[in-house]
């Protein structure tokens, strides 16, 4: 009976030994299972800073003369106005610069892949350029005396800052990659000035008739444009709740038109008297291009730390 009762002892003292060996290597050959995080979350408030460059698309910029007094058309039988062309011309201005800001949106997913956002931004910019026309006037008096009259408008136009408020239209080929189109209201600081100088003579009679000094002037132009602009880029999310976005806008602001203060014409045989007032009055075209990436941080991404199963 006791050897019996030993013998019983022992097979189940194997059978709980092996038993527990088979746990232990269960333990470790068991594979672990890791849960990813979830997507990218496109939806919901973003914040981001922005640079790029801008390229003025109108580079001509027109100036026409134009007289407000004239007392040799009386004095000597010629047309009013026969000098005023002196800096009528059209000038060249190359707008271009650098411009960098920061950037506010909200995205709505749509559905899974359909996106729509509203953004605003506001950049800082040096988005400028400068040209000069010259222009020229002629006419013989009644004495049949040649007058002749040239000048020089020069200008320097561009744009101080540049903001907008955007609907944003998207669409996610990729979990990760954004590709959009956009539009809406324009607005920034525009800037001009010009400046004219000229000269008046008398190539036939430059001894009886003197040449006449022509006093150089002004005008300056400093205000708030309001317009559009559209364009389009894609974003792409590099990192969790980090995007890098590159996008191509154009943008239109309308034409604004400055007049310098008037431009004199001195008799020489009367100091100090006026013979001729002239004003000069030129158009300058706000509009261009921008190229321009921005790094933007979401505040709607989730990413939960990966969840290991353990066995």
């Amino acid at each position: 009976m006791k050897r019996l009762a030993a013998a019983v002892v022992c097979v189940l003292s194997g059978v709980g030994a092996a038993h527990a060996q088979n746990v232990a290597v269960a333990k470790v050959v068991a594979p672990s299972v890791v849960i990813p995080a979830p997507p990218p979350l496109w939806g919901g408030v973003y914040v981001g800073l922005n640079a790029g460059w801008g390229w003025g698309g109108s580079s001509e910029v027109p100036t026409v003369g134009t007289s407000i007094y004239d007392w040799a058309s009386g004095a000597l039988g010629m047309p009013f106005g026969f000098s005023s062309p002196y800096v009528t011309g059209l000038a060249r201005l190359e707008q271009n610069g650098f411009l960098g800001g920061a950037q506010l949106g909200y995205n709505h997913l749509w559905s899974p892949n359909v996106m729509l956002g509203l953004e605003t931004d506001i950049d800082g910019a040096i988005i400028r350029g400068s040209g000069a026309s010259q222009g020229f006037a002629g006419q013989t008096d009644e004495h049949g005396l040649l007058h002749l009259q040239t000048g020089v408008a020069s200008t320097r136009a561009g744009l101080s800052w540049l903001g907008s408020l955007r609907g944003r239209l998207g669409y996610v080929f990729a979990p990760s990659l954004l590709v959009y189109g956009t539009g809406g209201l324009a607005y920034g600081g525009g800037f001009a000035n010009v400046f004219t100088y000229g000269a008046h003579w008398h190539p036939q009679d430059p001894i009886d008739h003197p040449d006449n000094p022509v006093t150089p002037n002004w005008g300056n132009y400093s205000d708030t444009r309001v317009g559009w602009i559209a364009g389009g880029g894609f974003e792409f999310m590099f990192a969790p709740r980090w995007s890098l976005k590159v996008e191509g806008l154009y943008y239109d602001l309308g034409s604004a038109t400055l007049s310098t203060l008037p431009s004199a014409v001195i008799n020489p045989e009367a100091p100090g008297s006026i013979a001729i007032l002239n004003i000069a009055t030129t158009r300058v075209k706000y509009d261009g291009a921008l190229a321009r990436f921005g790094v933007n941080y979401h505040f709607g991404w989730v990413d939960p730390p990966p969840v290991v199963a353990k066995y």
